[in-house]
């Protein structure tokens, strides 16, 4: 069993991990979800060898109960004992995606599913740290566009934003081959759809001085896109709430400050969080946002 994250690195490590290990099923958590519920666990007891890719779940220890467990990821993390932890963070190094993790540790031939990881997590900012060569020999290689590499990451990343996690899951196995990822009508008219509602919520956002802010109401798992959008297009740090009906949420981006204190300060409240030194995501119960928004907010400010 490959349990990924929903999102392209996700979709693409989890591709490139089945090159190595096989075909075989694979699973993600409930959408929006950094942890799996009791329902998520009951389903993979059935599962002695369970492989983690691009999530650093809150409860992974659980899973060694009953399967020997094995983590490919890149995000801010502690070291899982029970399995085997494979994360640059752990030795101090920063990496854009978990498909570069894999693509190195399993010496996997450079394809698209390597630069679709990065430029999904990162964007065009891939082109500004040292990994854009690798961007670059896939390019020249391949004779493909960045521009190809963006639209394909929009693409699988709309199943999840859409909250569709069979056809997240279905990406999986069709995620090798680009030309059907920018073909896909299904995909297409999922981005169509998300693009005109995150430019409408994007205009609402509001530039207070070193911080541009959002509040938010969407059913869509979409803040992360807006707070991209709001951060790389205002050039500042971007902190959006998310009042959803059976939670809230919150998205810190910034392009220029480390703001991963944050994961731990949201943790000491009781909430589910994680993230990266540039981004940190939060789910809270419902009616709970407001008050760690508007307390994020004043120690940025």
């Amino acid at each position: 069993m490959i349990l990924h994250h929903w999102d392209t690195d996700g979709i693409c490590s989890a591709s490139l991990l089945m090159d190595k290990y096989g075909k075989q099923e694979n699973f993600t958590p409930k959408i929006g979800n950094y942890f799996l519920d009791d329902e998520d666990l009951s389903a993979l007891r059935n599962y002695d060898r369970i492989i983690i890719t691009d999530m650093n779940l809150a409860n992974a220890r659980e899973l060694c109960d009953f399967a020997d467990v094995t983590i490919y990821d890149h995000h801010i993390a502690k070291r899982v004992e029970c399995a085997e932890h494979i994360n640059p963070y752990l030795d101090g190094k920063s990496y854009p995606s978990a498909t570069l993790v894999i693509y190195e540790k399993l010496e996997l031939p450079l394809d698209h599913r390597i630069i679709l990881g990065m430029v999904g997590d990162v964007g065009k900012k891939i082109l500004e740290r040292p990994e854009k060569e690798i961007v670059k020999r896939y390019l020249k290689k391949s004779g493909r566009s960045f521009e190809e590499m963006e639209s394909a990451a929009l693409l699988l990343d709309s199943s999840y934003k859409m909250f569709k996690r069979q056809e997240v899951l279905d990406n999986v196995f069709t995620a090798d081959d680009l030309d059907a990822i920018l073909n896909s009508e299904k995909l297409r008219k999922n981005q169509e759809t998300l693009e005109k509602e995150i430019e409408a919520l994007v205009s609402e956002a509001e530039d207070i001085g070193k911080l541009t802010v959002l509040k938010m109401r969407t059913e869509h798992h979409i803040i992360s896109a807006v707070a991209r959008e709001i951060a790389w297009g205002m050039g500042k740090t971007a902190l959006v709430l998310n009042e959803k009906s059976d939670r809230d949420e919150i998205y810190l981006r910034s392009p220029h400050t480390d703001v991963s204190k944050y994961i731990d300060l949201a943790k000491s409240r009781g909430y589910n969080a994680g993230g990266k030194k540039e981004v940190v995501g939060v789910v809270l119960p419902r009616g709970e946002g407001r008050r760690f928004f508007e307390e994020l907010r004043e120690d940025l400010s």
